[in-house]
């Protein structure tokens, strides 16, 4: 089996199964890796070795990380080959490949004062649902695409469970809510502009056809990180500092592997001390209530007092109005 047969058919076979969003990646990186190794030799020909000129040669025109996604790419190619169409080879030749230093990913998590800048900027954006969005987050631990796709029928108040659906590959599965964690999706159900035809927990505006999609996360959660100076963090660290959270507080790795849905441990879901009414016992007694704050004061530009504006400059700039059409992002000229 040659390697450019390997890789259509893991592309078919594999990939089909994935996102829309995975196959695509997997597709540009299949071309990407036939541009640059022989796609006719025979994957019994690949070593280590060539792989290694392969990464040396992807490090000059791409990044690191790209770089290691090239990697567990061919990685996963070998293991379903051996594993699944029972090709005879001494071994994955790219588990040999040393990836760079660099490209292991980050180490470290928010800094101490981050979470409290983070919540703060959230909370102060003109749509209260960003702030709420965030808040469960760290309290739940839920993953981006699992909040979003999250509908009123799915909320169960009354037993404090959150019945998240099937996505993709992660099976659907009861999320014990805590206390703070069912005062926030109440105040979510119960927004007062909260439109009657979307069944949606975390609605979006309606698009030009009149239907209303989820909530415009990614857009506005790196728009509100860039004003506060958060640029470092990244969504994924949300649910890293939630899971840190329930270790800190005393829950076992199994306990918490059953919350969040995390893969790294594998556990028996049917086991009686990972069943909801004995985690919920759980997190009533090492997880403290947060008291939620009553008013939110919204940051605008009309405001220079939450804005940190100087009076001179305020006066300054009184009374002007930017009249040119701009193209760039968020308002800004665009730079040819």
């Amino acid at each position: 089996m040659t390697l450019e047969e390997a890789l259509h058919r893991y592309i078919e076979e594999v990939s089909r199964k994935k996102s829309s969003q995975g196959y695509d990646r997997d597709v540009r990186l299949a071309r990407m890796i036939q541009d640059r190794l022989d796609a006719s030799q025979s994957l019994e020909e690949i070593s280590p070795l060539v792989l290694s000129r392969y990464r040396d040669l992807r490090l000059k025109e791409a990044s690191l990380s790209t770089v290691a996604k090239d990697l567990e790419l061919l990685k996963d190619l070998f293991r379903v080959a051996m594993t699944q169409w029972g090709l005879a080879l001494d071994g994955n030749p790219a588990n040999a490949v040393m990836e760079h230093g660099s490209s292991l990913g980050r180490t470290t998590g928010m800094a101490p004062g981050e979470r409290l800048r983070l919540v703060a900027a959230c909370d102060h954006y003109t749509n209260p649902i960003l702030g709420l969005v965030i808040r469960i987050i760290l309290e739940t631990g839920l993953r981006k695409n699992e909040i979003l796709s999250l509908k009123c029928a799915d909320i169960d108040l009354a037993h404090r469970i959150c019945h998240v659906p099937r996505i993709q590959l992660n099976a659907p599965r009861r999320v014990p809510l805590t206390k703070t964690a069912v005062k926030l999706f109440r105040r979510v159900l119960e927004l007062e502009d909260r439109p009657s035809d979307t069944e949606w927990v975390f609605y979006g505006d309606p698009s030009r056809y009149g239907d209303r999609k989820p909530y415009a996360l990614d857009r506005v959660f790196k728009k509100v990180i860039a004003k506060a100076r958060l640029k470092r963090i990244v969504f994924d660290d949300l649910r890293t500092e939630a899971m840190m959270a329930m270790y800190a507080a005393g829950l076992t790795e199994g306990e918490v592997a059953a919350i969040t849905g995390s893969k790294h441990t594998r556990i028996s879901r049917k086991a009686p001390e990972y069943q909801v009414e004995r985690l919920l016992e759980r997190l009533d007694a090492v997880w403290p209530e947060t008291t939620l704050p009553e008013v939110v004061v919204v940051m605008t530009e009309e405001d220079p007092g939450l804005l940190d504006i100087p009076d001179d400059h305020a006066a300054k700039t009184e009374g002007k109005r930017n009249t040119r059409r701009t193209g760039g992002a968020f308002g800004q000229p665009r730079r040819f």
